[in-house]
């Protein structure tokens, strides 16, 4: 399942008043939203750049669901994935289902500490036999935090490590690449206050070095080291939020690696080389001043050497101050 990490978005608006004072407004709807490629481990999407205030805890549940009847080949045209001797699954061969639990933390204002985990199934359905692969997939440990924080715009750095948990990677099918991943990213965010709406854009670079300790091997004596390139990704999204309840959201998520290679893409593994583009959209419900619901659904209209794919994803979060803390960020109150 595609990577990602999963995030709350919150919209922090500012607006200065006549005494110099900056007040943040803070519409929030906390949801986890993530993209499901087969073997891959999960990337959230959120609105980029804004961390947690001082002492606020954001936690999340997701069920994600990825189904695919068609694979994109190495050039770019579909094909059926599972075709044996002119006989294919066309009810979604390939298949991932999903629980993602996600938390953020912020140590200070501009400092947030993230960490994520996925419970997995991945399936790959045959004309002759079904495969299922279930267990726990890659855990990701990350900190967010601020560079800058002016009128409507906010800059923040992310840096953090995805890991396997031990699962054997020569699976067919895998619960994830059996390497870590270590993710640099910059997030920017705007807020459109005074109107209820924001937008964000990150970038986001993925080393994947050739670490196999933290996975094992069902077969001993083959040996199964990929040589997986490393992921680039960009994620955008904008949001517009009614009667201060329901926010409405378009989201793009574009991923590819740093080398391309003609080999066909291949279910039984997560690709080594890949690209794709998702696109949609979702809502958030916010129940209470802690609740929160979500729902999403993408499509992966192109791609080389991944799923065509498409993903559902319900989610449910709370938010508040487990640890102490304020849920109001005042300037200061210097007058001019």
């Amino acid at each position: 399942m595609a990577a990602v990490h999963a995030n709350d978005y919150q919209e922090n608006m500012r607006r200065p008043n006549e005494g110099g004072r900056a007040l943040y407004r803070k519409h929030w709807f906390a949801g986890l939203s993530l993209l499901l490629l087969t073997g891959i481990c999960p990337t959230a999407t959120h609105a980029d750049g804004w961390p947690q205030e001082e002492g606020e805890t954001f936690i999340g549940i997701t069920y994600g669901s990825s189904s695919s009847n068609e694979v994109y080949r190495f050039d770019g045209a579909t094909k059926f994935p599972t075709d044996n001797g002119g006989t294919t699954v066309r009810n979604y061969p390939l298949a991932d289902r999903g629980l993602y639990l996600y938390g953020e933390h912020g140590l200070t204002g501009d400092l947030t500490v993230i960490m994520s985990l996925a419970l997995k199934r991945s399936i790959i359905t045959s004309p002759i036999e079904r495969r299922a692969t279930e267990g726990i997939g890659d855990i990701g440990i990350a900190a967010r935090y601020r560079l800058l924080a002016s009128g409507a715009h906010v800059l923040s750095a992310r840096a953090g490590v995805t890991l396997p948990t031990g699962y054997r990677r020569d699976l067919t099918p895998p619960l994830g690449a059996g390497v870590p991943t270590i993710g640099l990213g910059l997030e920017y965010g705007y807020s459109f206050w005074p109107a209820p709406a924001y937008a964000t854009l990150s970038i986001g670079y993925g080393l994947r070095p050739g670490i196999y300790s933290l996975s094992t091997l069902d077969d001993p004596e083959t040996p199964f080291e990929p040589n997986y390139a490393d992921q680039i990704t960009t994620n955008s999204e904008i949001g517009y939020t009614l009667d201060e309840r329901l926010l409405v959201r378009g989201l793009l998520r574009f991923l590819t690696t740093t080398r391309k290679d003609d080999n066909d893409f291949d279910v039984t593994h997560p690709p080594e080389t890949e690209r794709y583009l998702k696109v949609g959209g979702g809502f958030g419900l916010k129940v209470n001043d802690e609740v929160n619901i979500t729902a999403d659904l993408l499509v992966t209209p192109s791609g080389l050497k991944t799923s065509k794919s498409t993903d559902l994803f319900l989610g449910l979060s709370w938010k508040g101050s487990l640890f102490g803390g304020d849920d109001t960020v005042e300037g200061d109150d210097d007058e001019e």
